[in-house]
């Protein structure tokens, strides 16, 4: 059990430290069939509406909200009561008693102060503060025409409350006959100090309440993105030090560290560990003690989440009323009313649910089915036992059972907490991660027909959502299918093939994080209102399916009107779908929909097979695909000893403090061992070999795996897996699939145009860039860039070479982000971009994958230096080749830099590329140039790029010692180019404009 599957806490406490708006007010759906209340004090138009009465000591003669700004949520309520209205009475009304009980369960106000309205009319204010968010809110009782008025609302719409507790009309002016409004000129310098109206309170809870959806399906990247824009909400209006940002913080930090972005969440932990106590939801300090053990079971130390836990339990139940420890109709009532109330039994029941997750890990797992059994019994008390959270006490009881060694109990919990989450989010990611667990489980009893049916109800959830799960999941299922085939040899090719696409549905975090932002951009695209129309619409179809969810959750019994509003509502969701994927083709690509064997097997040449892999904790999976056949090996060792041997080929292939190190030819020897050799009889023959890597294994040029053992002195003649194939890299078999569709090359009329010799920001524009303290990672990468004068050179080759018009290199200076993209870059058939790449294995400060250009001049950071992966997406190309050809993965081994090297290259693919050539280190001077200039000779005269770039690296090993200098045969010079996507294929688009160029020996 991982812990970031405390995603109910987290949904459910979104709810608490941000109740959902009806918590405040009722939902918006009648909002629009008001009559006009004049405007606020921000000048919004308001409306009012007949409301739903609420507690009060006195019969309510009449309730109405108010609405203002078009914020669906009422900015204000107004009860007009019964009886006298003296001063004796307002000031019981303001100070106590039912109305008075109701606020105070929602806001936190000062005591009340004496004063008057417009007209005259006694009064009393009190300046409150929301619980939710850290609103500026008021509330006023004073005597109406027919009794007294007790109101509430944004702070801003307390001109409108005044109009109509006195019963004016909207046209009425404040200064009305009979004297100012005092009330207003107490309240006037803290509305104009806080510049926010009711658009920005909507907007925070919207965001708020969409992180809390994201966060319950487990989308914590999608979820990050919506709690990161509330807080910047909140900061821009309260200011970055306001106690009350803490809430939105605290969820955010905990987004982050169920991503694994362990530093980033702490500084947001620690940051809000400072505002919490002035906090003005009460729970907001248990929160952060229930936050930060979470965050300690991300990290690793189960001990500690233990006692964190164990402290927000007790700080949580300080807030628990009886009604949690009995089961009286009325307190429960009172309960579910009360917000504060609502939150701390949900963050006490999820506390410890959690503390049940830490025992496990921490070895004691018998103690953890009594603290599930607790935290449900402190829902059932209050009433509020959702299926969501049912279904993750289920998974974390079966968590300690699988530690305990009861096997077949917890395959059991498991299949009832998918019933559940089937329930409470069907056809969702939560449903299908406790498939795949029951699954496994169910493996382990020996009972592998049912694990096979778990595996495969799962697999159609993440197909149909077009979601990934983490590689450890997903291997169980390669292992199910592979013991399958070898027990039913007569349906082997089969489950083969369902082998080819099951590796598919594995996905990385950074790989993850990158799809979200790609389709985050399309959801914004600027300048095509199709795509944005599209993507909208698909989001809207989400939204309103899991609203429809949560309804059928809270309903009791058979509810077949709600079902049919439901599958009506999954018809136009599909219907919106296929809308964005008319309008935006490429989208499919970017979230990394898996393909099956057969749609690869159609794409593939007559010359060429694929060979993709997976590799979990404990063992990996090998499989090629060629001529329709698709082969599947087991490999005998995990992630980390491959990641190792990664490590070890690429520290021997860059250059060090000493130069040039000796290569490990062992390492690159057993490498091949491990991938290449188990699938040697169906690859053998094949002019390109097709690879898609994955993990540690994306940070490594497959073309210098050695077939036989070498000499690191006898590296010009050894067997590198070059000389065997043309090797292409691919991001997934769905990006070859998709690539392959459009075409085999580029119509561009152009030959060339160039990019390079940038200027490096200044250190001051990075520092503002990249803070040090908060940043230093990242900062050190960026400062770090250095000029790169060899690229003038070779972008000035290259358009010789290729015949492109002298203005077609555009160096120096000149190379910014704002004139690439002033050009008309599908005019050319190359795209030549000789700069840095930013690739950090930790996406935190730089967000994203980015291309580094020249800083504007005059720029007061380094950000408009950067095209980020994101950016890219806006690009309009139709290139056979993009090269990017002073990248660095960042490091050797680890998924870091190679998935953004991954998410870089499908940005460019999206955009209307067909291949990417890179680098994975920083290269020599002339062996970058030689490489690319050789490979753009071969393509002119017709070559495919695959085969250019394999012949220009073959010469390289060739003349290595003769015409070339002898260490050219080290992989540092020769290997670190890579292509990336098809590139121009056999049978494309051959030259136009370009002159032929000349023959070179070789």
């Amino acid at each position: 059990m991982r812990a970031s599957l405390a995603a109910a806490a987290l949904a459910c406490l979104a709810a608490c430290a941000a109740p959902p708006p009806d918590a405040y007010v009722t939902r918006g759906a009648t909002a629009t069939a008001g009559e006009p209340a004049g405007t606020d004090a921000r000048n919004e138009a308001c409306q009012v509406q007949p409301g739903r009465s609420l507690p009060a000591d006195r019969p309510v003669l009449r309730a109405r909200e108010v609405f203002c700004g078009g914020w669906t949520q009422p900015a204000a309520r107004v009860l007009e009561l019964s009886g006298s209205a003296g001063p004796a009475e307002l000031d019981a009304l303001a100070a106590g008693g039912m109305w008075r009980t109701w606020l105070d369960q929602r806001v936190t106000c000062a005591p009340p102060t004496r004063t008057t309205i417009a007209g005259g009319g006694e009064a009393r204010l009190l300046a409150c503060t929301r619980r939710a968010g850290g609103w500026p809110h008021v509330a006023l009782v004073t005597a109406g025409p027919s009794g007294p008025v007790v109101a509430d609302g944004v702070a801003t719409a307390l001109p409108v409350i005044e109009r109509l507790a006195a019963g004016r009309g909207p046209g009425t002016g404040v200064a009305a006959a009979g004297g100012r409004s005092a009330a207003l000129e107490l309240a006037v310098a803290r509305l104009s100090a806080d510049a926010f109206g009711t658009a920005d309170v909507g907007r925070y809870e919207q965001l708020m309440t969409l992180g809390r959806d994201l966060n319950q399906t487990e989308n914590f990247a999608a979820a990050e993105d919506a709690y990161r824009a509330a807080l910047a909400v909140q900061e821009r209006v309260l200011g970055a030090d306001n106690p009350n940002t803490a809430t939105a913080m605290l969820h955010l930090a905990v987004n982050l560290s169920n991503q694994r972005r362990l530093a980033e969440a702490q500084v947001l932990l620690d940051r809000a560990a400072a505002l919490a106590p002035r906090a003005a939801d009460p729970v907001t300090p248990a929160r952060l003690l229930h936050y930060r053990g979470l965050h300690a079971l991300n990290a690793g130390d189960a001990v500690r989440a233990i006692g964190l836990l164990q402290e927000a339990e007790a700080r949580y139940a300080t807030h628990v009323p009886m009604a949690a420890q009995t089961q009286r109709e009325q307190e429960i009532a009172d309960l579910v009313a009360d917000p504060v109330s609502q939150s701390a039994v949900l963050g006490l029941a999820e506390a410890k649910r959690n503390r049940a997750v830490a025992l496990t890990r921490a070895g004691r797992a018998a103690e953890a089915p009594a603290l599930v059994a607790e935290a449900r019994l402190v829902l059932r008390r209050a009433g509020l036992e959702p299926n969501m959270m049912v279904g993750r006490a289920l998974r974390t009881e079966a968590g300690a059972d699988i530690s305990l060694g009861r096997t077949a109990a917890a395959a059991s919990l498991l299949e009832r907490a998918a019933t559940r989450f089937s329930i409470a989010a069907p056809g969702e990611r939560p449903e299908a991660v406790t498939l795949f667990l029951a699954g496994q489980q169910r493996m382990r009893t020996g009972r592998r027909e049912d694990a096979l049916a778990a595996f495969r109800a799962g697999a159609a959830i993440l197909r149909a959502r077009q979601i990934g799960l983490p590689v450890a999941l997903v291997v169980p299922y390669l292992d199910a299918l592979d013991r399958e085939a070898a027990a039913n040899p007569a349906a082997a090719a089969a489950l083969r093939a369902e082998m080819f696409g099951a590796a598919q549905l594995a996905q990385r975090s950074s790989t993850a994080r990158y799809v979200q932002q790609a389709s985050a951009r399309l959801g914004v695209s600027e300048g095509n209102q199709a795509v944005q129309g599209a993507v909208r619409s698909l989001q809207d179809a989400d939204r309103e399916l899991r609203e429809l969810f949560a309804e059928r959750d809270a309903a009791t019994g058979q509810n077949a009107a709600l079902d049919a509003r439901i599958a009506a509502a999954q018809q136009r969701r599909a219907e919106a779908e296929s809308q964005v994927a008319s309008a935006a083709p490429g989208y499919r690509q970017l979230l990394l929909a898996a393909v099956d064997a057969d749609s690869v097997a159609r794409a593939l040449g007559r010359d060429e097979a694929l060979l993709t892999m997976l590799f979990g904790p404990r063992e990996g999976f090998v499989i090629a695909l060629r001529a329709g056949r698709v082969e599947a090996q087991r490999v005998p060792v995990g992630e980390q000893d491959v990641e190792a041997l990664v490590g070890r080929v690429r520290r021997s292939a860059e250059i060090g403090p000493g130069g040039v190190p000796r290569f490990d030819t062992a390492a690159a020897h057993e490498l091949h061992r491990l991938l290449v050799a188990p699938l040697a009889p169906l690859l053998d023959g094949a002019a390109t070999l097709v690879v898609a890597p994955d993990g540690p294994l994306l940070a490594l040029p497959f073309g210098l795996l050695l077939e036989a053992p070498a000499g690191p002195e006898a590296l010009a003649q050894a067997s590198w897996l070059i000389r065997r194939h043309a090797i292409t890299h691919v991001p997934s078999p769905q990006t070859l699939v998709t690539l392959r569709a459009a075409g085999t090359g580029s119509a561009a009329p152009l030959p060339y145009i160039g990019f390079g010799d940038f200027v490096p920001p200044s250190a001051a524009q990075f520092a503002r860039s990249f803070p040090p303290g908060r940043c230093g990672p990242d900062a050190r990468l960026a400062t770090g860039l250095g000029r790169l004068p060899g690229t003038r050179a070779e972008v000035l080759a290259s358009r010789q070479l290729l015949g492109a018009a002298p203005d077609r290199a555009i160096l120096g200076a000149e190379f910014t982000i704002a004139n690439l993209r002033r050009q008309r870059l599908d005019q050319y058939r190359i795209v030549h971009l000789a700069t840095h790449a930013l690739l950090p294995g930790e996406l935190s400060c730089l967000a994203e994958p980015s291309v580094v250009a020249s800083a504007p001049g005059g720029a007061p950071s380094a950000d408009p230096a950067f095209l980020k992966a994101s950016e890219v997406l806006d690009l309009k190309m139709d290139a056979d080749l993009v090269i990017l050809s002073a990248c660095n993965t960042g490091g050797p081994g680890g998924e870091g830099g190679g998935e953004a090297l991954s998410g870089l290259a499908r940005a460019f693919f999206y955009a209307g590329a067909r291949g990417l050539m890179v680098t994975h280190w920083a290269v020599d001077d002339a062996a970058a140039a030689l490489t690319v200039a050789d490979t753009l000779r071969r393509q002119q005269a017709g070559a495919a790029s695959a085969a250019a770039l394999r012949g220009a690296q073959l010469l390289m090993l060739e003349e290595a010692g003769r015409a070339l200098p002898a260490a050219f045969a080290h992989p540092y010079y020769w290997a670190p180019f890579v292509l990336i996507g098809d590139g121009r294929r056999e049978g494309g688009a051959g030259p136009r404009a370009a002159m032929a160029a000349p023959a070179r020996g070789g």
